[in-house]
């Protein structure tokens, strides 16, 4: 399976369970933008999906700028991919590269219908979390020493004691408990919930002297600025007050560019689909000149930008944007 037909079945697959999308072939697939995240996904939650078909074969870079997206908007970050340098990723397991989910597209598919995914790989095979207090109970209730246990598993007694201390265990420990005790003891990877602290990406990047100026500009309305080298939109803008990063306003999907030709309304397209799904508002700054309105997008010269005095400004203009949220 190349490539593009490997993405429209994750595009259909995401179709069928009636995700919203936006993808980077957003008109046809062989136009596909190289970009930390190869479609954005909405129904319940909001899916940051970068496509491989090696999941050992993604750049630190790419995988820093996803995790810095999927901060900034609440999203659960995927990677999708059909095998590793060693071996083809076994369905219903969730892999980790670099603390980002990653699986094949059957278990992609499974977790889209609400199946649940209980293994995960780690160093040293397949685990699962398991309810440990009720290893320990259910262990008491039936009057089973360790040891009895141990037996019955042919584990060590040790084992068994860290089995009852563990959040995780391998998976044919946990199998093995679960048909002695005839019990469900087995935790579900919580994929849609998987955290990103933001002391995990590293948004550093040599700047251009534009983006020097419009850093320079936001940090006094009062925002950071956070670049993202492999995405279609530059940077995402965020006010400073940490209490206010995850608010609708405070989160800006900003685009820049020096030129006007109308070669950049196609990127504008991109970062307004963008910006619909992942129900973030979206700017547009340039050296002069103007550009077409676009749904969600504010394109904004930047002798505007260097007018404003404080963020309440940039924010009233936003609100007369056409705003279309999925």
């Amino acid at each position: 399976m190349d490539q593009i037909l490997f993405v429209d079945e994750i595009i259909h697959a995401l179709k069928e369970e009636g995700y919203a999308i936006a993808s980077m072939g957003l008109y046809d697939p062989r136009y596909w933008v190289k970009s930390s995240f190869d479609i954005a996904a909405r129904k319940d939650f909001l899916l940051m999906i970068k496509i491989v078909l090696n999941i050992d074969k993604i750049p630190a870079e790419l995988i820093e700028d996803l995790k810095l997206i999927a901060y900034f908007f609440n999203a659960t970050p995927l990677v999708i991919g059909k095998e590793t340098r060693k071996a083809q990723l076994r369905d219903d397991v969730v892999y980790e590269r670099r603390n980002i989910p990653a699986m094949n597209l059957t278990t992609f598919k499974n977790l889209l219908k609400n199946n649940q995914i209980y293994v995960i790989s780690r160093k040293g095979g397949f685990y699962t979390k398991v309810d440990k207090d009720k290893i320990h109970d259910l262990r008491l209730e039936r009057g089973l020493s360790l040891q009895e246990v141990a037996s019955q598993l042919e584990v060590s007694r040790k084992a068994v004691y860290l089995f009852e201390r563990m959040n995780q265990i391998k998976e044919e420990n946990a199998l093995q408990l679960e048909r002695l005790f005839k019990q469900s003891l087995r935790l579900p990877v919580d994929v849609f919930n998987w955290e990103i602290e933001k002391e995990e990406f590293h948004p550093s990047v040599e700047e251009t002297d534009f983006q020097a100026e419009i850093k320079e500009l936001f940090e006094n309305l009062g925002c950071n600025i956070y670049w993202a080298k492999k995405a279609p939109f530059d940077a995402i803008t965020s006010e400073i007050e940490e209490t206010k990063v995850k608010s609708e306003e405070s989160c800006l999907i900003t685009g820049l560019s020096l030129s006007r030709r109308m070669a950049i309304y196609n990127r504008l397209q991109l970062i307004s689909e963008i910006s619909k799904v992942a129900r973030k508002l979206s700017m547009f700054i340039i050296e002069d000149g103007k550009l077409p309105a676009i749904d969600n997008v504010l394109v904004l010269q930047k002798a505007i930008l260097e007018k404003m005095k404080d963020i309440k400004e940039l924010y009233e203009k936003l609100k007369k944007i056409k705003q279309v949220f999925y």
